[in-house]
């Protein structure tokens, strides 16, 4: 009578070997490819998100009433992957005395019930070593792929929520 734990005859230690070998192979097959998609696919850290934000401190808050947001215009656009997408325009105009050379928004796109349905910070000018001098307008544009369909489609407010001066004020 044989038990179930008894070794089978018919197998040498050479054939289980040649067994395990595949097997380890589309386990480390496998992993690469989660280690891969987690990688390149995973959504971004929302606190990674907000290290990148300008300084928005007291010297800023004094300034912001200088930085004028206008002519807002809004898009629909399909991307690539077939996806829409939700793209905001329009113009910064720096009425100060001082070059700005980077400024960052919240926009914020409400529901239908008047609640916040998307809010993110991006850069309305990039970081340049000219940035906005006084008097100067830049148009920017900023694209959404993932704006909730409960939005009330309202244009979106965008309020100036980070600045980097020039380090020379002039």
């Amino acid at each position: 009578m044989e038990t179930p734990f008894q070794n089978d005859p018919t197998k040498t230690p050479q054939s289980v070997r040649s067994g395990v070998k595949p097997l380890l192979v589309s386990v480390v097959v496998v992993l690469a490819g989660l280690g891969a998609y987690f990688l390149l696919f995973r959504s971004p850290n929302p606190q990674q998100q907000d290290a990148g934000h300008l300084s928005f401190g007291p010297q800023e808050q004094a300034y912001v009433s200088n930085i004028r947001l206008s002519n807002f215009r809004m898009q629909e656009a399909t991307n690539f992957l077939n996806q829409d997408i939700k793209i905001l325009q329009g113009d910064v105009l720096n009425a100060g005395d001082v070059v700005v050379v980077a400024i960052d928004a919240t926009v914020e796109f409400r529901d239908f019930n008047d609640k916040i349905a998307l809010q993110e910070t991006r850069p309305l000018l990039a970081s340049s070593p000219d940035g906005l001098k006084s008097g100067q307008t830049a148009h920017f544009e900023l694209s959404f792929d993932h704006v909730p369909n409960s939005w009330n489609y309202v244009m979106p407010k965008a309020v100036v929520s980070g600045l980097k001066f020039s380090s020379n004020k002039k």
